[in-house]
């Protein structure tokens, strides 16, 4: 696989693969390496991402990398990295291993629909979707969907499904919550738009903003919430760790893991501002 020589969007990833199937492996690294990554062969102090295939969240592998302060992926973060040509946000829900590879329970029954989202807001409820463990339909049949994703609360689907009790309204937040804690939680928290939930946080962004000029008016410019060297206070160093949990059990790196190990699958939070669809 070539990619441009201008988008390089793992420059600076010193990566080490976990739980792939050798053909699976082959192809990641492939990608990897491709986009300007260094696959650096064994878990050591000067790897800097775990991408990890099959391997639940609570694996010895993805605890040594937590601890570590090393970047833990699946291989989906690879994928949608390369599509836009610069890496994306690591810390996304849906990069994240799930926590059971049947996914979370009693999600299985659900039947999800979504309306108003469009591109790629759409593909990635749908992976969410697939993520929980639950089946996703595009049209909204009235005996078989369980939940509509609203966008807004507009459309034949949402007028539709207004009629019918037993489909409940929700948000792409309850998605990302309900993977986040590994468990279904109640619909009635989630019951605004997702035009309602952008629209609430964009008006808090500008306060916040407001807030923010008028204290650097108050203290002459400085802002005074900021490290004046702009230092990464609190944040976790990767390198910093003075003896990596992982290298000392000798661990290799590819399809190699731990005995221990239990198997899982892949795993946003911050889904992209929707754009208007017609129902």
């Amino acid at each position: 696989m070539e990619i441009d020589c201008q988008s390089k969007p793992f420059i600076g990833v010193r990566f080490v693969l976990f739980g792939f199937d050798p053909i699976n492996e082959r192809q990641v690294r492939s990608k990897l390496i491709d986009g300007g990554g260094v696959d650096v062969g064994l878990y050591t102090q000067s790897c800097t991402h775990v991408i990890v295939d099959k391997i639940v969240f609570d694996d010895s592998v993805c605890v040594a990398a937590r601890t570590d302060g090393k970047t833990l992926v699946t291989s989906l973060w690879v994928d949608h990295s390369l599509d836009i040509g610069m890496p994306v946000d690591a810390a996304s829900i849906m990069y994240r291993p799930l926590k059971d590879l049947n996914g979370i329970h009693g999600a299985n029954s659900l039947v999800m629909c979504l309306t108003g989202y469009q591109r790629q807001d759409r593909e990635d409820i749908m992976t969410l979707v697939r993520l929980m463990g639950s089946q996703f339909s595009k049209p909204l049949v009235a005996n078989k969907v369980t939940h509509l994703i609203c966008y807004k609360f507009e459309g034949e689907k949402y007028e539709l499904a207004k009629k019918i009790k037993s489909i409940k309204l929700v948000n792409h937040r309850w998605l990302e919550d309900c993977l986040r804690v590994w468990e279904l939680l109640p619909e009635v928290n989630y019951d605004k738009s997702g035009y309602e939930l952008e629209t609430m946080e964009a008006e808090a962004k500008d306060s916040e903003e407001e807030i923010e000029v008028a204290s650097l008016k108050q203290f002459g410019g400085r802002d005074v919430n900021k490290s004046p060297h702009n230092l990464n206070v609190g944040i976790i160093n990767a390198h910093e760790s003075p003896k990596s949990t992982l290298e000392g059990q000798g661990l290799l790196v590819g399809s190699t893991i731990p005995e221990a190990s239990s198997g899982i699958d892949n795993a946003t939070d911050m889904l992209s501002t929707p754009s208007r669809e017609n129902p």
